[in-house]
């Protein structure tokens, strides 16, 4: 329920649910009210908790709730605003989901094409496990479960997706290697799928592409064509099994879809100003390809020494993505172990300096967490050693004072 509807003010008085206009026309206040009710934070009086639970529920078609079960506890917390009607106990009117499922029902809420709920009412009846809700849910799950193992026979499976109920099922197949793949965090790890029920190769391998970007560029009457072939270029970043890999590669040749290859942002960066401009800075004329090529599948990432000697021979620049990768966590690491350096001489100066009794809390943590044990010695005896020089400068200029003054005395 909106909350602007709730509480109250001068221009936008709460609006009162059926439980407290009917207690209130029978001479109850929020502060007097009979012990089953209590004055909640919407403004309105509301059933406790305890009341709730002891209430029979039941369904415009006759169907049975009890307000212990889950059914009935859902029913207890139930509060839903929709075209102008508040359902909710204390209106007589909180809204379940249909057991049934039946999208024709005259009954239904309409709150969606694929939401059929409807709203129930307490009742005096006693209670009937034989017609009510709680027995249809547990055939539910009864015949739900009996699907189930009649699809998986027992194991998990990643494609079982959901509960498409409201079309008369349960559970409902939907296969997609990238189920497959993504599942956990090493993907599917049966043996034998239940979906195409064929036996699994668990092989970890991972499929490699090579990128190749062609440059080509004009200025005046210099014509100028440059091939960069980047190799072995992962398409997923961790290891995947076999059959996962071939069906994935299948899949991708046989429907061309869409491959969102790693694209860095200069390759970004030409391919808008190729197919938009038509220059770059320094040429009169721009032109930019990107082309992935040459899907194959391997444990690591393979070197074949005579092909990358013929592409050399015909003008092509050979990189591999390996290297790449390695050259950068090598810089990676540099800058990290410089900044770390950086980081250590400036705790020592700030320990010399100021001294180690003298700095905040985090700050000896830090000296902690940077320092050996060698290191700080060092820095503590250096911060001793310049307090003894700084009392012996003190004490020369004592002296120096004291001497120029009793010889102008003297004098």
């Amino acid at each position: 329920m909106p909350r602007d509807l709730m509480y109250q003010d001068e221009t936008h008085p709460p609006m009162l649910n059926e439980l407290t206009k009917k207690l209130f026309s029978q001479g109850y206040s929020r502060e007097n009210h009979p012990e089953y009710v209590y004055w909640n934070d919407w403004q309105n009086l509301g059933y406790k908790w305890d009341y709730l639970l002891a209430l029979v529920w039941e369904t415009p078609c006759g169907l049975m709730i009890d307000g212990k079960s889950g059914k009935g506890r859902f029913i207890a917390i139930s509060d839903t605003y929709h075209n102008g009607i508040w359902y909710c106990p204390e209106n007589d009117n909180p809204a379940i989901t249909c057991p049934l499922r039946k999208t024709d029902c005259s009954h239904r809420i309409p709150f969606g094409k694929n939401i059929i709920q409807c709203p129930v009412k307490q009742t005096i009846k006693p209670y009937d496990y034989e017609n009510s809700i709680e027995r249809l849910e547990k055939e539910h799950i009864a015949k739900a479960y009996e699907q189930w193992m009649e699809i998986t026979g027992g194991s998990y499976c990643a494609c079982i997706v959901g509960n498409n109920g409201y079309n008369g099922g349960y559970y409902q197949v939907k296969y997609d290697v990238m189920n497959c793949i993504r599942y956990g965090m090493n993907g599917c790890k049966n043996e034998f799928c239940v979906i195409r029920k064929k036996p699994r190769d668990l092989t970890k391998v991972n499929i490699y592409y090579d990128i190749r970007r062609t440059h080509i560029t004009k200025q005046g009457l210099i014509e100028d064509k440059r091939v960069e072939l980047t190799k072995g270029v992962k398409v997923f970043d961790h290891p995947i099994f076999l059959t996962d890999a071939e069906i994935w590669l299948k899949y991708y040749r046989a429907e061309k879809m869409t491959f969102n290859a790693k694209k860095n942002p200069d390759d970004r960066r030409m391919q808008f100003f190729s197919k938009n401009h038509r220059s770059w800075p320094g040429y009169d004329y721009f032109e930019f390809h990107y082309e992935v090529e040459n899907f194959r599948i391997e444990k690591k990432a393979g070197r074949d020494l005579m092909q990358d000697l013929q592409d050399a021979a015909e003008g092509i620049e050979i990189r591999h993505n390996h290297d790449d990768l390695k050259a950068a966590k090598e810089q990676k690491r540099e800058r990290r172990a410089k900044a770390k350096k950086a980081r250590v001489e400036k705790i020592k100066k700030r320990i010399i300096d100021t001294g180690y009794h003298n700095m905040k809390d985090f700050e000896q943590r830090r000296v902690h967490k940077l320092l050996t044990d060698e290191e700080f010695e060092d820095c503590i005896l250096a911060y001793v050693n310049q307090d003894k020089k700084l009392e012996q400068v003190s004490n020369d200029r004592v002296q120096m004072v004291l001497f120029g003054a009793d010889s102008e005395v003297r004098i």
